[in-house]
């Protein structure tokens, strides 16, 4: 009768209004038949929009002085689409796309991933320019690179212990980096000369630190999910901002010899 049909009607848009609430609207996705979902709190999603200002702000003064000459564009625009990427992947978090719901029932931010997916290489880019490498050499920690993004980004969508192979395969990657990172490409920075040795030291030095610790946070995050996803955000963004904005703002301070010298 009519009053069924009503009640139908009312109890499928109850439904979906719940789907809403916990994939995001539009999102077609299967909740893995979790009673509860841990999700990032009101103060999560504030950090991400004020993540996002902070890249968005640092993209444009990047591209400012990327501007001012060709010398300053060769080292600056690689990093200026590093953070204007960060800028583009936060909004898309802070407005509240950008996620699933992983298999262990938590909030998983996978926008974070295409942004350490396309953002990464990039940054290598900019080292391997200051430093000067051979750029065959850039292209296998490039690709060593892509593989270690690929690999916790698999380990963070699936349970047990394969969750585990994955994450010591983006490990075994990652320590590949740190290697080539601190020989080969030092080496070739000090043999360039000028401000280049210095200049790579301070950036490498950034990038060896903040990146050890990303997948020291993934095993509590998407790990073992000792970590609130709400906590999550907020050491993730910290990191962002350090290996990104203050990468960039490092590769800014070469304004004073006007980038010839790197």
């Amino acid at each position: 009768d009519v009053f069924s049909s009503r009640g139908a009607v009312s109890e499928k848009m109850a439904s979906h209004q719940m789907l809403t609430m916990l994939v995001g609207e539009g999102a077609k996705l299967d909740v893995h038949g979790c009673k509860t979902v841990d999700m990032a709190s009101s103060f999560g999603k504030a950090l991400l929009e004020f993540t996002f200002i902070v890249f968005a702000c640092i993209t444009l003064l990047l591209g400012i002085n990327a501007a001012k000459s060709k010398a300053a564009g060769r080292v600056l625009f690689p990093a200026t689409f590093v953070t204007g990427i960060s800028a583009i992947t936060y909004f898309s978090m802070a407005s509240g796309g950008g996620w699933v719901i992983a298999p262990d029932c938590r909030q998983l931010f996978i926008a974070h991933y295409v942004d350490w997916l396309i953002g990464t290489p990039l940054i290598l880019i900019c080292l391997g320019v200051v430093a000067g490498v051979d750029k065959w050499d850039m292209m296998s920690v490039i690709l060593a690179d892509v593989l270690m993004v690929v690999s916790l980004g698999a380990g963070s969508l699936t349970v047990g212990n394969v969750k585990w192979v994955w994450w010591f395969f983006g490990v075994c990657w990652l320590l590949y980096i740190i290697f080539s990172l601190g020989k080969s490409w030092a080496e070739s920075a000090k043999a360039k000369g000028g401000q280049s040795s210095s200049v790579y030291s301070k950036l490498a030095g950034i990038i060896v630190i903040s990146w050890f610790l990303y997948p020291i946070v993934w095993v509590f995050a998407e790990g073992f999910g000792n970590f609130s996803v709400t906590f999550e955000v907020l050491i993730y963004a910290i990191l962002d901002i350090i290996s990104k904005a203050i990468f960039g703002l490092i590769l800014m301070s070469g304004a004073d010899t006007g980038y010839e010298s790197i």
